[in-house]
């Protein structure tokens, strides 16, 4: 359970930079005279929590197959797009003017939520082979070579 915490928490803060840049590009591309006040920079927060939730809430002790963990994520990610659009456009009725917006967001949360394993699997891949090094080295040193 820590250890899933602790990758929860890496994604957090992957998934907070991403969110970020995505608001950046979205909304130069969107509403590019639109200016926020200091109250803007709390929603990454806020964000990041809403897409951490569902990993919190899917964990399971059990070890999963591939197609298993395939169906996991891909819900996973639906229920992110599904919390972040509710927060966003939810006390709105959503009317065809905010379609392209919501389009945007369920397509930058999607990208998100990919970039966010993405990066993740290379921080773990460089954790495996830093082991992997450390392994070799003190194999080396306990046969004498």
């Amino acid at each position: 359970m820590k250890e899933h915490l602790k990758a929860n928490l890496g994604g957090f803060f992957i998934s907070v930079t991403l969110i970020d840049i995505a608001i950046f590009i979205l909304g130069g591309l969107l509403e590019p005279d639109m200016r926020f006040g200091y109250e803007a920079f709390i929603y990454p927060i806020i964000y990041g929590v809403l897409g951490s939730l569902p990993g919190l809430v899917m964990y399971s002790k059990k070890e999963l197959t591939i197609k298993q963990t395939i169906v996991r994520e891909i819900i996973q990610m639906l229920m992110i797009v599904a919390l972040i659009i509710a927060f966003m456009f939810g006390r709105f009725k959503v009317v065809p003017d905010v379609i392209p917006q919501i389009i945007g967001v369920a397509i930058s949360v999607m990208v998100i939520y990919v970039l966010v394993h993405f990066f993740s699997w290379l921080i773990d891949l460089k954790t495996a082979n830093l082991m992997t090094e450390d392994l070799k080295k003190y194999q080396a040193k306990v046969s004498g070579k």
